[in-house]
Formats: structure tokens, sequence, C-alpha cells
């Protein structure tokens, strides 16, 4: 019976130890859990340190302005045909006359128009406004009495035997009515009397400028015994 040889029983063990490396350098590190190295934290304090920008303004509203419509000066078609021109007669101005300028075409020959026709003046300025009563010499028309009243003669001048004429100065309203007396030459048993009666009269309306006005006008009262 012959005995085995040395190299065939190193050769399954060589085998083996192979394989035991290929598993170890192979497979074992791809079976094995990767962990993916840490970042360094320079470019998270990078992005902290560098500011945030402001938002972008906001759009302007536009004005949508619409277009002009289109203006057309006359027919946009041609015509069919030409209408004649309408003959006119000439025109011959009349020479420069004094106090006046030629009149337009259509008029007469030789026609001129007056200087107040083509420039007219301008109206009047308005009559100032009157304040104040006016004096019965800067009227018109004066006023007219239309209500008389006898003064009363005092019993006291009566005794006394005294007559003499009492001036006043009277201010007649802008219905004819005396609101204000004024003596200015007196007579002092009379001067009341004078007063009195001169209250009672009654004027017509004074106008100045077609507007009622206030009227100054001087009164003389005569008493005489009878």
């Amino acid at each position: 019976m012959a005995m085995p040889s040395r190299l065939s029983g190193s050769l399954p063990l060589s085998i083996a130890v192979h394989f035991t490396a290929l598993v170890l350098l192979f497979v074992i590190p791809l079976t094995a859990e990767v962990v993916p190295p840490l970042l360094p934290s320079a470019g998270t304090e990078y992005m902290r340190a560098l500011p945030i920008p402001p938002p972008p303004p906001a759009p302007r509203p536009r004005t949508v302005t619409a277009a002009p419509p289109a203006l057309h000066d006359g027919p946009i078609t041609a015509p069919r045909e030409i209408a004649p021109e309408i003959e006119r007669a000439p025109i011959h101005p009349g020479p420069p006359v004094e106090g006046g300028v030629p009149a337009g075409p259509g008029s007469e020959v030789g026609a001129v128009i007056p200087p107040e026709v083509m420039w007219p003046a301008p109206p009047p300025p308005p009559p100032p406004k009157v304040e104040g009563p006016v004096k019965v010499t800067e009227l018109l028309r004066p006023p007219r009495k239309i209500a008389d009243a006898q003064p009363v003669y005092p019993d006291v001048a009566r005794l006394a035997r005294v007559e003499g004429i009492v001036v006043l100065d009277a201010v007649i309203d802008r219905t004819g009515r005396v609101h204000q007396v004024r003596v200015v030459r007196s007579m002092p048993l009379l001067d009341q009397a004078a007063i009195d009666a001169v209250r009672r009269w009654q004027y017509t309306p004074s106008l100045l400028h077609g507007e009622p006005v206030e009227v100054l006008m001087t009164i003389t009262v005569a008493f005489k015994l009878q």
C-alpha cells in the first residue's frame, strides 16, 4: 500500500487560507456599517456671518393711458367727382375815411364802420354806495311833505307873549319819516313844541342813483301869536 505525498496534503490547506484572506479583504469591509465623516463647522459659521439681504421693493403700479381716438380731418375715401368752383365777385374796399374803418366783405362799396361799433366804450363804473344821510341839495328832486302837523303853542310862551322862529336839522329815513331832530336856532320856550310837531311830519322817499337814501334837511318852524 503506497503512502500519500506531502504536497497533496498541503493543497487543501493552502486553498482554505487563501479563501479566508479573500473574505477578510473584500467581504467583511462591504458588510460593515459605513459612517460618513463629519463636516467641519467653518461653513456654518461663515453662513451665519453673512447679512440677510432686504426684500426687493414692490413693483410700482403701471398707469395705462388710453390712446386718444384717431381724428379724421376729412373723408378717407376719394370723391368720385370734383364739384366746380363758385365764382365770387371781386371785393373793392372803399377809400379810407376819417372817423371809421372800411367795412368787410359783403357790405356796400365805401361803407364805413364807426369806431364805437368796432371798439365799444367800457360800461360806466357802478355808482358809489352812499353811507349816511345826504344833503337835500345833492338830490335831483327834494322830498315832498305829504303829512303835516301844526305845533302846539305852549301856554307859558303864550302868557309870556313869546314869538319867534325855531330852526331844526332833521334826518328823513328811507321811508320818508323824520327820526332825528336837532335844534340849530333855539327859542327856549318854543323848541320842544317845534320838535314834537316835526316828528309827526311825513315825506316822500328820496332816491339817489336809483337807491333810497336818508336825507338831511333844514326845517324852519315859526311861532306867532293870533
